[in-house]
């Protein structure tokens, strides 16, 4: 690849993420899944039933306040409940209707992510995963730099 400007990187990773996003837009909207509730639920997944919203947030990257208003309208459409556990942490468990609900509409979303990735060689994928680590990284330092100057 030639060597390209910055403001080229950036054009090229800018719209990268928006496509990347239009495509997930696609496939959520293909179930009628809003995007909060599609990541609440396939994070219940990766945690199992019992997991607390904070653990939600922390693998999610979502902010709390989304978390916990996601949780609420999953409580009142009768997809999990939510149990005491050691105070003041409430667990959260699918419901029947939670369970039907992820089968028919998280997991085939899930699948469909699997076979792109499926189509892809681990050298290829490790390479992925190491050069968008590498800019995430980059991009965290100086947004923390930048954020300090300015407080």
């Amino acid at each position: 690849m030639p060597t390209l400007s910055t403001d080229s990187k950036l054009r090229h990773i800018n719209g990268m993420l928006s496509e990347i996003s239009s495509i997930y837009e696609k496939l959520l909207s293909s179930k009628n899944v809003p995007e909060g509730v599609f990541i609440v639920m396939s994070s219940i997944l990766d945690l199992g039933e019992g997991c607390l919203q904070k653990e939600i947030s922390e693998i999610s990257y979502l902010n709390k306040k989304t978390v916990n208003s996601t949780i609420k309208k999953l409580q009142k459409e009768e997809f999990i409940e939510l149990k005491a556990g050691k105070y003041p942490n409430m667990h959260i468990y699918l419901t029947n209707k939670g369970r039907e609900y992820m089968r028919e509409n998280i997991i085939p979303i899930i699948e469909v992510e699997s076979k792109a990735l499926e189509l892809m060689p681990l050298n290829e994928f490790a390479t992925l995963v190491e050069s968008y680590r590498k800019y995430i990284d980059n991009f965290r330092e100086h947004v923390d730099m930048f954020a300090e100057r300015n407080k």
